[in-house]
């Protein structure tokens, strides 16, 4: 609601400065009266926008385009008093459309368009003369004409231009929110387990010491009949606690026994741990694999590829890890469908947009894994198979691995 009201305040003082120098200073006859009842009600909106809203208030999209639209007409009245498109300020016609066009949705920014048209409209055919000492100027018919197809065709083009990219900055804006979301969430998973390792160390000590006293409670008191039954359930609880926080303790220490280990191994781990799986995950890899960082970035990543290939296969999903003198290459292919031939050029951007999937799918997946897989400097390539079926190529220089693993590997023993 602010940076409405300011932009609004902008244009009230350029429209207030311009009636003052064009009226008085140069002189030229203006119809003062609706002139200032035009720019009154702005003010007048602009002062009740901050009564009735705090400054930091957000407006929906439908509210920002009722007020675009209020903003639209105004200027468009003013124009029609003034000469209309002979008026050189008619440009500023097209400042409430872009504006929407930066901040609204398709949905709510089509009528705005359709309203800033029927105003060009209006203010070509209808306008009033334009302000002027003497006869003001004729211009031909021809010339009129091009020049409301002019500025027609510069608010339909500025429109779409400006809508496809703040759309996509959006939209990409948005997956790397998601791409940080699940880093962060992976890394909050391991400092979890090692948490849980410390309070497992921590409450080792009190938990032995109670399980002692309930052991000698046991013995002493254990056929009592009052008191023994709850004795020795207080020793097996105990005991029972005591197992408890070890097997947390060694599952949080063990959590990453290997952060480095070989590539066909951790596409093994990325094909169990895909869930929901629907169709089986088969790994192949004959060749000796190098050495690969454990690192989120590449779990993630086989992980949302491997998930949509599974939601779109046959009978299965195959992940093969191919290995060369000079690169490393792991592919994901399936015997669905494949990919629909208009999506191909536009995988792994942040949003497909229009040419969605049959299953009404963002590619939001897709992009979050390409991202990933670039952060460890792979390329991804996507195509379909001849026989059926999609098909996934991620591949890295071999030298870039080999340069980076042989200093994980040390780093790691420490």
């Amino acid at each position: 609601m602010r940076t409405l009201a300011a932009i609004r305040w902008i244009a009230i003082i350029g429209q207030f400065i311009t009636l003052l120098v064009v009226g008085l200073w140069f002189g030229f006859p203006l119809p003062w009266g609706s002139l200032m009842a035009a720019v009154g009600a702005s003010v007048i909106l602009n002062f009740g926008l901050s009564t009735l809203y705090e400054r930091n208030d957000r407006m929906t999209g439908r509210e920002l385009a009722l007020h675009l639209a209020f903003d639209l007409i105004q200027a468009g009245v003013l124009l029609f008093l003034t000469g209309g498109l002979a008026n050189p300020f008619a440009l500023l016609l097209i400042v409430p459309v872009t504006i929407a066009a930066t901040l609204l949705t398709a949905r709510d920014m089509a009528p705005l368009v359709g309203l800033a048209f029927g105003v060009l409209t209006v203010v070509w055919a209808w306008a009033q003369p334009l302000p002027w000492l003497g006869p003001p100027p004729e211009f031909p018919l021809v010339y009129r004409l091009g020049d409301g197809i002019a500025y027609a065709l510069a608010i339909g083009f500025l429109t779409v231009y400006l809508w496809m990219v703040s759309a996509e900055a959006r939209g990409r804006a948005r997956a790397l929110v998601a791409t940080e979301a699940a880093l962060t969430r992976e890394a909050r998973m391991n400092a979890l387990g090692s948490l849980a390792a410390a309070a497992a160390h921590e409450l080792g000590g009190p938990l032995g010491s109670i399980s002692l006293i309930a052991h000698s409670l046991e013995e002493q008191l254990g056929d009592d009949p009052d008191f023994g039954e709850d004795i020795r359930l207080l020793a097996a609880e105990a005991a029972r606690s005591r197992r408890i926080m070890k097997g947390i303790a060694t599952r949080a220490e063990a959590e990453d026994p290997f952060a480095v280990l070989a590539l066909d191994l951790l596409l093994h781990e990325v094909a169990q741990s895909v869930k929901p799986c629907r169709v089986p995950v088969t790994v192949i890899a004959q060749q000796p694999q190098p050495l690969v960082q454990r690192s989120p970035e590449l779990l993630h990543a086989f992980n949302n590829l491997v998930s949509n290939a599974a939601r779109h296969a046959g009978t299965g999903v195959w992940m093969e890890a191919i290995v060369s003198a000079t690169e490393i290459r792991v592919v994901v292919f399936d015997d669905g469908f494949g990919f629909p031939s208009e999506l191909l050029p536009r995988l792994g951007d942040s949003m497909l947009g229009p040419a969605r999937s049959k299953s009404d799918s963002t590619g939001l997946g897709v992009f979050i894994a390409t991202t990933l897989i670039e952060r460890t400097g792979g390329k991804l390539a996507f195509s379909n198979r001849p026989e059926g079926g999609a098909r996934v190529d991620v591949c890295w220089l071999r030298g870039d691995f080999e340069i980076m693993m042989p200093m994980l590997a040390k780093e790691e023993p420490e």
